[in-house]
């Protein structure tokens, strides 16, 4: 996946871990069932589960290795799958990829089959993308601070298969300097702009989302995943991830950095701090816990919320909806362009110490429910 004459950036992997998990949190609102026990030994792409009401969706082990525990959360819910690396991890199911360039329904059984579904996130919601949906366009987002770091080759290939999932264009954004790839008449180039490489404030400046319009993003490394699988018929099972103290390193999807207090890497997880209790969190609670925390305060720092917050919507009011539960008002405020990583350092500078991430969810689930009805 990487080059060997990347310089400063060269990665290394990390051959400490030992254990990865799959996490239902990473999901937003899927019920998933479970296709393994406690002592299975599964192959890397074997489906660990899939999804109750779209059970053409599963997810896989990134590894080769043993299920060792199962985890359940309430109303017995599944919530997390342990899996021990094996020894010799290159055990592998192979997919079938003969897919002809223009056959958009084998792709998608593919791309499900194979967990690659779980790659996209749509916006409005935040959810896994239904298996027939198209969406209006799909960001993928290189936030690497070195982009050499991906393998271009794949990442072409990769992006010519998603032309196949949507009539609109393919929006790739990237750090300023030379283009990752050409442009064409589907492949459109944006830069990031400001600190942020955040998905959320690209969408909502290139091409805002709502109830009639949905869009799906990802990141650059999961479409050289995709590449990969269509390449070599098998997944890849694992990313660059930028640790704290470090530098670029090569993790499994879902590795458990420490046994003792088990924090995981995430599945959108592409960087990690050093405090080890720090990576219980979602990334965006790690976000809002590494912020500085607002003072007990008489007025609301209108000014602050405003430099925080990158997108053309008035803070404030949406921070009173979303604490009031007010869905009406959060949705007419723009609410449908967020996910809960967008909202992050508004609770960190809300003297209230608020979880607006947790209200954004619970406001967007009603008007999921709202949409379906």
């Amino acid at each position: 996946m990487t080059q060997a004459d990347v310089g400063p950036a060269e990665v290394r992997p990390d051959g400490a871990v030992r254990c990865v998990a799959v996490l239902a949190r990473d999901y937003p609102d899927v019920i998933f069932d479970l296709r393994v026990a406690e002592g299975d030994k599964v192959l890397a792409g074997q489906a660990l589960c899939h999804d109750r009401a779209r059970p053409e969706i599963c997810l896989v082990s990134p590894v080769a290795g043993r299920v060792s525990h199962i985890s359940f959360g309430a109303r017995r819910r599944l919530a997390r799958i342990d899996i021990a690396v094996q020894a010799d991890s290159d055990a592998a199911r192979r997919f079938d990829t003969l897919v002809p360039q223009d056959d958009g329904a084998g792709l998608r059984r593919l791309l499900q089959q194979a967990g690659a579904w779980a790659s996209f996130r749509t916006r409005p919601f935040g959810h896994l993308p239904d298996p027939d949906a198209s969406p209006a366009a799909i960001f993928v987002i290189a936030a690497m601070a070195d982009p050499r770091l991906l393998d271009t080759e794949l990442l072409h290939r990769g992006m010519a298969a998603l032309k196949l999932l949507t009539p609109g264009p393919l929006i790739l954004c990237q750090p300023p300097g030379p283009p990752l790839l050409p442009e064409d008449d589907r492949l459109r180039l944006a830069r990031f702009s400001g600190p942020s490489r955040a998905a959320g404030p690209m969408i909502h400046r290139m091409m805002p989302v709502s109830r009639q319009r949905m869009v799906w993003q990802a990141t650059a490394q999961d479409v050289v995943a995709i590449g990969h699988l269509l390449a070599c018929g098998q997944i890849m099972g694992t990313r660059v991830v930028t640790r704290a103290g470090q530098g670029p390193v090569v993790l499994p999807l879902g590795a458990v950095l420490d046994r003792a207090s088990q924090p995981c890497l995430g599945r959108y997880d592409l960087h990690l701090d050093d405090a080890a209790a720090d990576q219980r969190l979602p990334v965006w609670k790690r976000l809002l816990a590494r912020l500085p925390q607002a003072k007990g305060a008489a007025m609301l720092p209108l000014e602050s919320f405003e430099r925080a917050f990158p997108f053309a919507i008035l803070p404030a009011p949406l921070m009173r909806a979303l604490a009031c539960g007010d869905v009406e008002t959060a949705e007419r405020l723009g609410c449908l362009e967020l996910l809960e990583e967008d909202v992050a350092s508004l609770g960190a500078l809300c003297p209230s110490g608020s979880d607006y991430g947790a209200m954004l969810r619970r406001v967007l689930r009603s008007l999921a429910q709202e949409v379906r009805a």
